[in-house]
């Protein structure tokens, strides 16, 4: 039997109706079970295991089994080792008079905003099955986005790495040749060529200065990010980033529509409902926006005028959340309109590559002309030199 500690098994047992007598731990189960044992440090949570989970989980629970016993007929599918005991600690602080939100919310790495607050809010209501099924939709719908986009960047990043190599053996290889050469002759060097000989010079006699300014720079972006001002100063950039921007405002706008919507069908009240959607939502502007047209709502306002008001929502969008109010049927309303914004956001990622292309062709002019320049511009000069001499 597996359990945390033998007052896990002693627990488990006596559920069973029996009365355990001695209790031992077992041998590890040979090498495969030490090589899990080892790899459990280095293994990562894929978006995949959260779904399986919430989508099984929400299977049980709605059969009528207990929550702690779905949670141990849930992990013992589970084949990743870390997660399992994750699971197992939840189910330990469950049994220890934590509810479900609370003990996922103390794995914040592994569960994200999105899950505990569904969690917490499905508890309220009574309706944890419902809430867990919807939380594996809005998982398989971010897991498909980020299919969608990674499939379209794969072409640009290709053109990126190609050309980063091209860069990295001209300078290295290519170049140092003719310094030989010119070097023969007592001739000096372009002026391009130089640049890049002496880019060669800096990297190779002082690559550990600029590892080290990664690192630093990475550790201060983190800390960046810790902060509120430093968050949402990022999350603002994101937004107005070309091309990105707009698709990022779509995909979460989606979220927001979703979340609401489903909130709302499952009967949750529309400031509470409000208070999670922002938080949900992984940008600080759109968040405060959120938070916001909260504040407008609990003062009386309809929804619609307040997210008109915010100037982020489209005015399609708002137009609809209008109608949906009038007729009573907000809740539908607000999944047409997450439909809208998925399709937006698909017709953004499908044009990906075509919205790039004008600035790849300019990066790549620009780069060819620098090898360009450092390549022929000595070949040239070389010629020059044969016959003088």
């Amino acid at each position: 039997m597996e359990a945390e500690d033998s007052k896990g098994v002693a627990l488990q047992l006596e559920k069973q109706g029996y009365t355990p007598i001695s209790i031992t731990t077992a041998e590890s189960g040979g090498m495969n079970a030490r090589f899990e044992d080892w790899l459990a440090p280095f293994m990562h949570f894929k978006p995949q295991d959260l779904i399986v989970f919430t989508r099984q989980l929400s299977s049980i629970l709605e059969a009528g089994v207990p929550l702690v016993e779905g949670l141990d007929a849930v992990q013992e599918q589970v084949s990743n080792k870390k997660f399992r005991e994750v699971l197992l600690a939840v189910k330990k602080e469950i049994e220890s008079g934590s509810s479900f939100s609370e003990a996922l919310k103390k794995h914040k790495d592994v569960f994200s905003p999105l899950i505990y607050n569904m969690v917490q809010a499905g508890e309220k209501a009574g309706i944890l099955d419902e809430v867990l099924d919807r939380v594996s939709d809005l998982l398989e719908k971010e897991l498909e986005t980020k299919a969608k986009i990674k499939a379209a960047t794969r072409y640009p990043m290709i053109v990126l790495i190609a050309l980063c190599l091209a860069f990295v053996i001209l300078v290295t290889v290519v170049i140092p040749k003719f310094a030989g050469f010119f070097g023969a002759f007592n001739a000096q060097l372009p002026l391009p060529t130089r640049i890049l000989m002496w880019i060669n010079y800096v990297v190779s006699n002082y690559w550990y200065w600029f590892i080290l300014a990664i690192v630093i720079l990475g550790y201060s972006f983190k800390k960046m990010l810790d902060t509120e001002k430093g968050r949402y100063a990022w999350d603002r950039l994101m937004l107005k980033t070309p091309i990105f921007g707009s698709l990022f405002l779509k995909i979460y706008l989606s979220r927001f529509c979703r979340m609401l919507a489903a909130m709302l069908r499952s009967g949750i009240p529309i400031l509470d409902a409000l208070t999670i959607s922002a938080d949900t939502v992984e940008n600080k502007v759109i968040t405060g926006v959120i938070l916001g047209v909260r504040d407008d709502v609990s003062r009386g306002k309809n929804l619609a005028g307040p997210m008109k008001a915010s100037h982020l929502f489209p005015p399609i969008a708002t137009s609809m959340v209008a109608i949906g109010e009038k007729a009573g049927t907000l809740e539908d309303m607000l999944f047409k309109v997450a439909k809208y914004f998925d399709r937006e956001a698909d017709y953004t990622i499908d044009n990906l590559t075509p919205l790039l292309e004008p600035i790849l062709i300019c990066g790549l002019g620009m780069i060819l002309l620098v090898f360009a320049l450092g390549i022929f511009l000595p070949m040239w000069e070389l010629i020059k030199v044969f016959k003088t001499h």
